[in-house]
């Protein structure tokens, strides 16, 4: 049996846990005349019901398992966080167990939750496009747990930050993401060095160099530790987690994989995994100002160009995440708000439009030579026919 198998195992059983335990609630609704609360509960049982006995029957039209996969994917990572949420009320009010001891315990299940799901609903994700419709959705869902658990159950005020920051949503989204780049055969997370005899290291030292003035430059000033506390810490692991996880390991190696035969696909791909993370970033639109966030978006742009870079040319997502972190987290504290507040102006999008033009300009200058050679060699790893999942447990 391969990982894959053990993880087809876990995915019937956790359904089949999620599906008994959601219809004891929806009978209890119903005996208690919350009728709006059962119809919701009789709805996500029969979806459950439908993917469970859809995975139990492997001999489906094609057609009929796309829907279906399609139909668990919208629904199914709600339903979870949904019964991971009452499964820890549940335990806390009707056991009379510590909240403490109880919320740390779930949330290191939150953590692999979604991992079954990932390699079983993911699998039949074969387009390019479903893939990344299919990751950008469970990015929106799986890094806030807090859906219907009530925060006043949590009685540590560390552990509610983890979850309301979204850190512990972006350590489960990492472990999804990485499971499901194994499913479609693409790549780790660089957590294993791959570097050959054309590596250079002076250009990897000038990598980090240029991020460390970068940082210096965005802070403007040397950050008041006094500042620094969990939120803004917790706030800036959430931002480095999550979105390196989707834009530069997600979103970049399945660009990679679906522009295998174009010869331009290292650049295009880069482009594009940036732009996407400057749009995304249009979302802090409302506690920010519309001039601030549109700065923020073309700023957001630039640095993932950068990042996405430093990615590829070192085949090695963690340093991507560090940097991210540090430079959020300098930002943060210097600021002493995770939103980008006050007027725009002149200076800004001067300041901006060079820092733009510098990730441009150094990228471009990665295209060429032996540089553009390291980058290619760790994209073909990345989306090698050789990348499995497929590890065994010999009894």
């Amino acid at each position: 049996m391969t990982g894959n198998d053990y993880l087809r195992i876990w995915y019937r059983v956790q359904i089949g846990a999620t599906l008994v335990i959601l219809a004891m609630m929806m009978i209890r609704n119903y005996e208690f005349n919350r009728q709006t609360v059962a119809l919701a509960l009789l709805i996500m049982v029969a979806i459950l019901a439908i993917g469970l006995t859809f995975e139990l029957l492997p001999n489906l039209p094609l057609l009929v398992k796309k829907l279906n996969a399609w139909l668990q994917v919208i629904t199914q990572p709600i339903i979870l966080v949904f019964a991971w949420d009452v499964m820890v009320r549940e335990i806390i009010v009707l056991l009379h167990l510590p909240s403490r001891g109880v919320v740390t315990m779930m949330i290191f299940y939150y953590f692999i939750m979604f991992a079954p799901f990932a390699s079983v609903v993911g699998g039949l994700m074969n387009w390019s496009i479903e893939r990344l419709i299919f990751i950008a959705w469970l990015a929106q869902v799986v890094f806030t747990p807090l859906i219907a658990l009530p925060t006043d159950l949590v009685d540590n005020h560390f552990l509610l930050l983890t979850l309301s920051t979204g850190a512990v949503g972006a350590v489960a989204f990492f472990i999804l993401t990485t499971t499901v780049m194994r499913t479609w055969h693409l790549s780790w997370p660089g957590l294993k060095p791959h570097w050959s005899g054309d590596f250079n290291w002076w250009i990897f030292a000038g990598l980090i160099l240029v991020d460390i003035i970068f940082m210096a430059l965005n802070t403007g000033e040397m950050p008041n530790l006094h500042h620094a506390n969990w939120d803004f810490t917790l706030s800036a692991f959430e931002a480095a987690v999550m979105e390196e996880s989707l834009f530069r390991f997600a979103i970049l190696g399945i660009l990679f994989y679906a522009w295998r035969n174009l010869r331009q696909r290292l650049p295009l791909a880069l482009a594009t995994s940036s732009i996407l993370f400057g749009i995304v970033h249009l979302t802090n639109y409302g506690p920010q100002e519309w001039s601030m966030t549109i700065l923020q978006a073309v700023s957001a742009a630039g640095i993932g160009l950068f990042f996405a870079t430093v990615y590829v040319y070192t085949g090695q997502l963690w340093l991507a995440m560090i940097m991210h972190f540090l430079l959020d987290w300098t930002a943060f504290v210097a600021s002493d708000s995770t939103l980008m507040t006050g007027k725009v102006t002149i200076q800004d999008w001067i300041g901006t439009g060079i820092e733009l033009a510098v990730f441009i300009g150094i990228t471009v200058w990665m295209m060429y030579g032996q540089r553009r050679q390291v980058m290619e060699r760790h994209v073909d790893r990345l989306t090698g026919e050789h990348q499995r999942f497929g590890f065994m447990i010999q009894y």
